[in-house]
């Protein structure tokens, strides 16, 4: 075996590499290289130096039966599953825009029910219903506005110790209330206009507003929301939603790649947030035992059963079934997808794997005599559990994991135990 294909790796090694040759804003090729290239991880034999007084110092792992997957590596674009970019049927001045929390119109990152009235252009409405609905909200809206201001006054007024904490409280109580009723005149003037559909925007479902494009008075086209280019989409319709529960990253797999990924399948997902974070703030030593710990489980969802003809690749779907910190709609995310798992296998470190002409060997600690034995092995699955012995070793010896490279076939070694974690 020329070069040896792995998957999987031990982050603390790649961090250390790429800190030492590499600036920061190459690190995620670093980290990309050292899941596809393993090799450059598994150590090869070199000459034996001379034996010496004091015995040399070793580390050594126990080895463990457990489980070991393969898996596919690559990027791709985290879209959420529901998102909407919705317009207006018809043309005309916005006289209506939600009004959020803090008592300001509607903004990008205000959650939003199923149903709600997001905004409304101006129609003229005869009937005394519909004015007194309208002049109603704008009363509710001054005196929210008052309030606030009130509430605010008060707030530096305790801190001055002006004022006492009861009467600073009675002001909030009278800002909650203004809030509520402003509220309650947004559902009356929406019950007075439930039939005009065309120049309402309504929340498609319970999800969070990720764009904002208009804002009241402002005079919008009948004809100037053409949203069949996503990429414009954004910037042009007059609101945009999102469902930021769930999310699908879409990625374009090699063929030979493409083939061996199948709906269901498990898939790990780490996100730009992550990323750049453990590129600034580095990963310390015993912090986090390999890259398992910051990654976010995923599932495939689809695989395309067609190949693109322009790039020769498959698309495939991998989903969340729940939120994850820091992923964001738009955004690139890294993604390992498992292809193939084994169970009750010896796993051995990797850095106890060494290489030499396309064979694999370890070294052996022999606790009764303090010797090392060099043991030829045979090789299977490279995870980020560690690497498959399929003949070779046995579970509950010692492996050498550090030290190994100026080791020979029966020297004698002094040695510092560690412990590799079952998962």
């Amino acid at each position: 075996m020329a070069e040896l294909k792995a998957w999987a790796f031990d982050l603390r090694r790649i961090w250390a590499l790429g800190k030492r040759w590499l600036p920061a804003t190459a690190m995620i090729g670093v980290v990309g290289v050292g899941i596809c290239y393993l090799p450059a991880f598994v150590a090869t034999e070199q000459s034996p130096v001379a034996l010496s007084r004091p015995p040399l110092s070793v580390a050594v792992t126990e080895l463990r039966t457990g489980s070991v997957s393969d898996f596919e590596f690559t990027d791709g674009l985290a879209r959420a599953v529901q998102r909407e970019y919705l317009v207006f049927n018809e043309g005309g001045r916005v006289a209506f825009l939600k009004t959020n929390p803090d008592g300001g119109p509607l903004r990008e990152g205000d959650a939003v029910k199923d149903g709600e009235l997001l905004a409304e252009l101006d129609r003229t409405m005869d009937d005394a219903t519909a004015k007194a609905a309208r002049a109603q909200l704008e009363s509710a809206r001054s005196r929210l506005a008052s309030a606030k201001r009130e509430w605010e006054r008060h707030q530096r007024l305790v801190a001055d110790r002006a004022v006492s904490r009861s009467e600073a409280e009675a002001q909030k109580a009278a800002y909650e209330q203004a809030l509520n009723d402003v509220r309650a005149a947004e559902a009356g003037l929406d019950q007075v206009a439930a039939n005009l559909g065309d120049i309402q925007i309504r929340a498609p479902f319970d999800g969070v507003v990720s764009f904002v494009n208009i804002r009241e008075g402002q005079y919008v086209p009948g004809d100037g929301f053409d949203v069949s280019s996503e990429k414009d989409a954004a910037r042009i319709a007059p609101i945009s939603v999102i469902n930021p529960t769930a999310f699908e990253i879409i990625v374009e797999l090699p063929v030979s790649s493409g083939e061996r990924v199948h709906v269901g399948q498990a898939a790990f997902v780490l996100d730009e947030t992550t990323l750049t974070a453990l590129q600034q703030e580095g990963y310390a030593d015993g912090s986090q035992e390999s890259l398992t710990d910051v990654l976010s489980e995923a599932r495939v969802g689809s695989v395309s059963p067609a190949v693109d003809p322009s790039g020769r690749s498959i698309r495939t779907r991998v989903v969340t079934d729940q939120p994850i910190d820091g992923l964001r709609d738009g955004t690139y995310v890294t993604v390992w997808i498992e292809v193939d798992r084994r169970e009750d296998v010896v796993v051995a470190p990797v850095e106890g794997v060494m290489e030499r002409s396309d064979e694999f060997f370890a070294y052996i600690f022999d606790p009764d005599s303090s010797t090392v034995e060099k043991r030829e092995i045979e090789v299977g699955l490279f995870g980020f559990e560690g690497v498959e012995v399929t003949s070779g070793l046995r579970a509950g010896e010692m492996i050498v994991t550090q030290g190994r490279h100026r080791l020979s076939d029966g020297i004698q070694v002094r040695t510092a135990e560690t412990r590799m974690e079952s998962r």
